[in-house]
């Protein structure tokens, strides 16, 4: 028989339920808020700033918050903090200076990234008027300077400042996971400690900073190691690649908390003028986390030798990428001309790089063949910035593999690496 409940016990329960639920509910936003605020103050506490009396070059007090930001990013050869295994491979160099330095313009409106990255080797007028030095120089006279050079340099308020060293650069990439990068060949630095495989390769944090700071890369060429170009401009261009493939893959949480976490991990391994706080950095985080690297555009700034000590601004090429750089405007033109295409025969098959440069000509494109030294499992087509979207229509048209960024040989825009996965090209040896 069935028990009858009446209606004053079934609100009575109702009631129950109800406050029960509001308070759990209040116990958990009080638990995440509190969780946030232990957050806060941890990465306030931990993330060493520069106070603003000493960064006075800084313009940032005056942007709103819906205007791109300006940030300059300074990469510090300090070896303070090494460990033992790493800092051997860079030699004990007393003092600092600035190994890597890039401005980065952010517009929170329609997440389009901007970066030129300025040779160390740059020369500026020194600031006490008494001649000439490379910018890389002005660092040992403490962040402002360097801001201060490159403001004058470039003629563009600089909003924010961010510093890593060494010791930090390898933290982040081991926070991360290590960073993945696309070795055609073999390739190693003696004196940085690079050594990798060809193919793709996941780098740990000692390994990317031999990769990001290699002066005498070497590749295997037909069995023989084959020494690149060590100018300041090559590496400036590996530097790049790197940050493509760290923004790549990098988590991005899709929630604040997690992004908040996310911040907790890594703020404290950046070196920040004071403005820059937890909360705008979880701001700026927050508003990347659709960020991908088709809205990130990066150029080196056009430059050219005087004599052999100094680079030069190179006219009036440097000039109108300042410009485009401070408008928003693309920093190069738009590619007007067909991408210069390499299609690599790295699989073996006889006529694979031709049979896949005539079904790229069927379908519009001119591509020039050649046989890879070396063989790899998986195709690849690697574009040069500003080519991405041309090397995953290649994909299309040719059925395999998958498109990622990076830096190509000169001459090329683009290069199609066809792997052992790519059959359908070609004949077996």
């Amino acid at each position: 028989m069935a028990v009858e409940t009446s209606p004053i016990a079934v609100r009575t329960w109702l009631k129950r339920s109800l406050v029960v639920t509001l308070v759990i509910a209040n116990v958990v936003v009080i638990a995440a808020l509190y969780w946030v605020w232990q957050i806060r103050e941890t990465v306030d506490e931990s993330i060493p700033t520069i106070p603003a009396e000493e960064l006075t070059a800084l313009v940032g007090d005056q942007k709103k918050d819906d205007e791109p930001l300006v940030i300059l990013l300074v990469g510090s050869d300090t070896r303070e903090g090494l460990t033992d295994d790493i800092e051997g491979e860079f030699g004990d160099f007393p003092g600092e200076r600035a190994d890597v330095i890039m401005m980065l313009r952010f517009d929170r409106e329609n997440g389009v990234m901007q970066l030129v990255s300025l040779p160390r080797d740059l020369k500026v007028p020194k600031s006490d008027g008494t001649g000439f030095e490379k910018i890389n120089a002005t660092y040992a006279r403490g962040a402002n300077a360097i801001v201060e050079a490159v403001g004058d340099i470039s003629g563009i308020g600089i909003d924010h400042y961010i510093e890593i060293d060494f010791v930090s650069f390898v933290s982040i990439v081991d926070a991360l996971g290590g960073v993945e990068l696309y070795f055609p060949l073999p390739a190693r630095d003696l004196k940085s400690g690079l050594s990798v495989g060809v193919g793709n390769q996941k780098l740990n944090g000692a390994q990317a900073l031999a990769f990001a700071r290699s002066r005498s890369y070497q590749q295997l060429i037909d069995g023989q190691w084959s020494s690149l170009s060590g100018s300041d401009l090559e590496r400036t261009s590996r530097q790049q690649q790197l940050i493509f493939a760290i923004l790549n893959q990098v988590s991005k949480p899709d929630n604040l908390l997690g992004m908040q976490g996310l911040i907790a991990e890594l703020g404290s391994d950046l070196t920040t003028d004071s403005a820059l706080d937890f909360d705008l950095l979880v701001d700026l985080a927050w508003t990347f986390r659709e960020f991908s690297t088709e809205n990130l555009e990066a150029i080196t700034l056009p430059v050219e030798f005087e004599g052999t000590r100094y680079l030069v601004a190179k006219e009036p090429e440097a000039s109108a990428v300042f410009a485009a750089f401070a408008s928003g405007q693309p920093l190069t033109p738009p590619n007007t001309a067909p991408p210069r295409i390499l299609v690599l025969n790295a699989n073996g098959r006889e006529g694979a790089a031709a049979a896949a440069g005539d079904l790229l000509a069927a379908n519009g494109f001119v591509a020039e063949t050649d046989n890879s030294p070396e063989s790899v499992a998986d195709t690849l087509v690697v574009a040069n910035p500003g080519w991405f979207a041309e090397a995953q229509d290649i994909v299309e048209v040719l059925g395999v593999g998958s498109a990622v960024d990076g830096v190509v040989p000169s001459g090329s825009d683009i290069v199609v690496y066809l792997g052992r996965d790519a059959t359908i090209f070609g004949t077996d040896a």
